[in-house]
């Protein structure tokens, strides 16, 4: 086979069908934002008026008011013990006002360190809450796909076939809808029969744009692709515009920033690519390349 490791043996099938699926990310919830463009919503949302005075002020802004604070405490207590000392009248004003510039000078900065304290204690407790609610997602997404896989394994020869089919689009939803941020889309490329030997897009889940196009060997980016698959590497760009790979070309109407591809094979047998790609400059992360070489490793076993 032209230009195939013959480690890696290209595994051919029939062509697919296309499930152009409408799945699109919804942006977040706003309703925590009301209360900058409602006066209506700000009354009905105390807290979060109260959130947005105490943020008026930067944090770099604040180191200095804090010091400048303490250090006129300081000169204020010391000039006040000396008028007292000196005072042959209201002696206990002036002992009054050097014990309140004390407290001053020394409650601003634990004030500000408490402040800090509870700060670090409620981003611990947000990332916390954000690792425990992706891993029930990874659960959630993943665990349909190893019970799919179990059917594959256990079926007959005759059933194999469409349950592999049915496994696809349940690992390309997971991969547009666990990788990257934004408007994302996944689509699986598979080996089309034929000189040269192309990748062609199989199926997509995700965004729904225009279909990429089919990647021939022999090109320049073509013999970037089929070379990530013979050696098992990935290919990953978080800005087109500034570090595209050598050879990688985007034709109109194709509009994505960021993308990351890795191989579909199983050992020594190649089924395809597997690619995520986004709108947005860093859309695609490189901490989502692990993610998607294990769902191209799912997909992998699905069509082994």
């Amino acid at each position: 086979m032209s230009g195939i490791n013959p480690l890696i043996r290209p595994t051919w099938h029939e062509p697919c069908y296309h499930a152009h699926l409408a799945l699109t990310r919804h942006p977040a919830h706003t309703s925590r934002w009301l209360g900058k463009r409602d006066p209506l919503a700000a009354r009905e949302h105390p807290l979060a008026m109260t959130t947005l005075l105490r943020m008026r002020i930067p944090p770099g802004a604040r180191v200095y008011l804090t010091t400048v604070i303490s250090l006129a405490g300081v000169a204020l207590a010391t000039w006040f013990g000396m008028q007292a000392g000196s005072a042959t009248v209201d002696r206990g004003w002036w002992t009054l006002g050097a014990a309140l510039a004390s407290v001053t000078a020394a409650g601003v900065p634990a004030y500000e360190q408490i402040r800090k304290e509870r700060l670090r204690a409620r981003a611990q407790r947000a990332a916390v809450d954000a690792a425990v609610a992706m891993q029930v997602t990874m659960n959630d997404a993943l665990d349909p796909i190893v019970r799919q896989l179990g059917r594959i394994a256990t079926a007959g020869r005759h059933e194999r076939a469409a349950l592999a089919e049915a496994a696809i689009p349940m690992v390309l939803d997971s991969a547009a809808h666990l990788a990257g941020t934004g408007r994302v889309r996944a689509c699986l490329f598979r080996f089309a029969p034929g000189t040269p030997t192309m990748l062609v897009p199989s199926q997509y889940s995700g965004r729904v744009d225009d279909p990429l196009e089919a990647i021939a060997e022999g090109t320049t980016q073509g013999d970037l692709v089929f070379g990530m698959i013979r050696h098992n590497q990935h290919l990953f760009c978080p800005d087109l515009a500034t570090s595209a790979p050598p050879g990688w070309r985007i034709t109109a109407p194709q509009t994505y920033q960021s993308f990351a591809a890795v191989p579909v094979a199983a050992g020594q047998n190649a089924f395809g690519m597997l690619m995520v790609d986004a709108l947005e400059v860093d859309g695609v992360r490189r901490a989502d390349v692990p993610l998607i070489r294990l769902l191209g490793g799912l997909l992998a076993v699905a069509l082994t």
